[in-house]
């Protein structure tokens, strides 16, 4: 099976929408209208604050990726965070995942990143069993604070 990883169109929006309402839906998240639409302008503007490929399978998107650059601390380089990755239900196993990871690992290399990361549910173990694959499981704990802007 062939799978065609692109930079993401206007014309995909729809296909995006649908795709990243799924990804927040398995997020438990909710789709937040006006945060949708800053993030869709984010990814297409002509130079865009977010990168987006899209990944096709016949012609149709099944997947997507969100990712973008950050300078490090540690380093004279960037870092690239894979922020967002979500590939249809009836699509998985088809490499779409795997061509999208690969896809930002490259355009990362040429943006002369020395680091590629993401993170993800403990729980997802579907996902996980590829990222075993492609990457080393950091031993890093994550920590947050949700704030609010009144």
């Amino acid at each position: 099976m062939n799978v065609l990883v692109r930079q993401i169109f206007i014309a995909d929006k729809s296909a995006w929408l649908n795709l990243y309402e799924s990804y927040l839906e398995f997020y438990e998240s909710e789709s937040d209208q006006p945060s949708v639409e800053l993030l869709w302008n984010r990814i297409t503007k002509d130079s865009p604050e977010i990168q987006a490929l899209v990944a096709e399978i016949d012609g149709e998107v099944v997947g997507i990726v969100h990712f973008h650059y950050q300078l490090s601390t540690w380093t004279q380089s960037w870092h690239c965070y894979l922020e967002d990755l979500y590939v249809r239900e009836d699509s998985r196993g088809k490499g779409a995942a795997k061509s999208l990871i690969e896809e930002v690992k490259r355009l990362a290399i040429e943006h002369k990143c020395s680091e590629l990361f993401w993170i993800t549910k403990e729980s997802n173990q579907v996902a996980r069993k590829l990222y075993d694959k492609l990457a080393s499981q950091s031993d890093f704990v994550r920590y947050e604070i949700k704030l609010t802007n009144d």
